[in-house]
């Protein structure tokens, strides 16, 4: 470990730049496809009625216990069937995937289409089964 923070010390000039690209890709990285909500987010924004959810995964998947409310879009028929969402006045979209990461992606997307209220349930379902959360 000495000798690589003394190489680190000595090539400054390599160092600085790659942890400038480093910073850079993981704060790119967090804001990807829209705003990074917990499951607890999640649930309040639904109490309250806030959100569209749409579940990413396949149609298996979903059928095996999805969030209620969500629409089953998956990812792969995204740009097909983003006509069936609908943006409404003061709702977020929330893209839901197994581990958030596909929400990233399709957020992407949406937002290059228009759609501009996005968010992503972090840790996707995963994260919502990890917090004990129904499913249906």
């Amino acid at each position: 470990m000495d000798k690589f923070i003394l190489f680190l010390i000595e090539h400054y000039f390599y160092s600085v730049p790659l942890l400038v690209v480093v910073i850079l890709l993981i704060r790119s990285n967090a804001t990807k496809g829209g705003k990074r909500i917990t499951p607890q987010d999640l649930v309040n924004i639904t109490n309250q009625n806030a959100a569209q959810l749409i579940d990413l995964r396949s149609s298996n998947e979903f059928n095996d216990g999805h969030i209620t409310s969500s629409t089953n879009i998956s990812y792969a028929d995204l740009e097909d069937r983003m006509h069936e969402i609908k943006e409404q006045e003061g709702k977020s979209i929330v893209l839901i995937c197994d581990s958030g990461s596909q929400s990233a992606n399709a957020g992407e997307i949406l937002n290059k289409s228009g759609y501009k209220n996005t968010a992503i349930l972090s840790g996707g379902i995963g994260a919502w089964k990890l917090d004990n959360l129904p499913l249906i």
